[in-house]
């Protein structure tokens, strides 16, 4: 929804005509509040076995060994819905048999709580047959940890940035082979924003991908800078100020507007002025840490 829309039932014609230091504390109705995320919480195994049930762990430890016999094709439909429909996947009709071998009798698990546990697995993740291994075995993997945890501290990270190569020594071939393993077992997910894909980890809510991609231009964050300074200043003079021509700073003003994060309107002089949406830069600085409008903001 629009700024217009959403100040619509609360301003008059004349109200538009907003003053410039008033606006700076209204409220733009920004994202709600989205819980912060934890560095521990992405490779916190223990955490993430405990949400199997017992039956699904069972499975799990069996279908590790399964999964790697190479004599079998590897795809596997996930609308499968009787056991009698798992001969056409034979990977999963030996990892069923071998179940019902190894834990039926031993455990006293049934042919049926077999087979949805191995549905279940496949519909959480826990076994991505062309991987031939489970997501605990990714998890366990030193190099994918590295990448996952590399993702966490850099979200909206695209595989042409200088940092992958710089602080993974890898280069961009190998990165997004690894990057296809952590997205096809839900860790990780791709956003195209642009021409690029642009990852972030999967508990990231999409809200947020917009902003946070606009902000990796370290331009942006000066473009802001000069608006909050002057609010009634000039694009050419933004543009002169940091020496980059006036029509990429109006491009990039643009953007912003789009995004909710600036506003241009009449003071009560009718003069154009640029409004920044500061409550939605707090709420981003809740969720992500850079960049840090706190500087910016103080006293405002």
């Amino acid at each position: 929804m629009s700024l217009e829309k959403r100040r619509e039932t609360k301003e008059s014609g004349e109200e538009k005509n907003l003053e410039e230091s008033a606006f700076r504390r209204k409220d733009f109705r920004p994202l709600g509040e989205v819980k912060e995320l934890k560095k521990e919480e992405i490779i916190d195994r223990e955490a993430l076995v405990e949400e199997l049930t017992e039956i699904e762990a069972d499975v799990l430890k069996v279908a590790k060994n399964i999964l790697k016999l190479k004599r079998y094709e590897a795809d596997f439909d996930l609308d499968v819905d009787t056991e009698a429909e798992l001969q056409k996947f034979p990977i999963i009709e030996k990892l069923y048999a071998k179940c019902i071998a190894k834990l039926a009798y031993k455990k006293g698990y049934s042919k049926e709580e077999l087979f949805l546990a191995i549905r279940s697995l496949d519909e959480k993740n826990w076994i991505v047959t062309n991987e031939r291994r489970t997501k605990l075995e990714v998890l366990n993997n030193e190099k994918l940890v590295t990448i996952l945890n590399f993702i966490r501290d850099h979200p909206g990270i695209h595989a042409r940035d200088d940092s992958i190569e710089s602080e993974l020594n890898i280069t961009r071939t190998p990165f997004l082979k690894h990057i296809m393993t952590l997205e096809r077992f839900k860790l990780i997910r791709s956003r195209k924003i642009g021409k690029s894909l642009h990852y972030f980890l999967a508990d990231v809510p999409e809200d947020y991908d917009n902003y946070k991609i606009i902000f990796l231009n370290p331009l942006i964050y000066q473009i802001i800078q000069e608006l909050l300074n002057d609010e009634s200043i000039a694009i050419s003079k933004v543009g002169e100020n940091l020496d980059v021509y006036s029509g990429t700073v109006q491009y990039h003003i643009k953007k912003l507007k789009e995004l909710d994060l600036v506003r241009s309107v009449l003071n009560k002089n009718n003069e154009k002025i640029h409004l920044v949406n500061i409550e939605l830069l707090k709420e981003y600085n809740k969720f992500f840490k850079e960049p840090d409008f706190s500087r910016l903001l103080k006293g405002l």
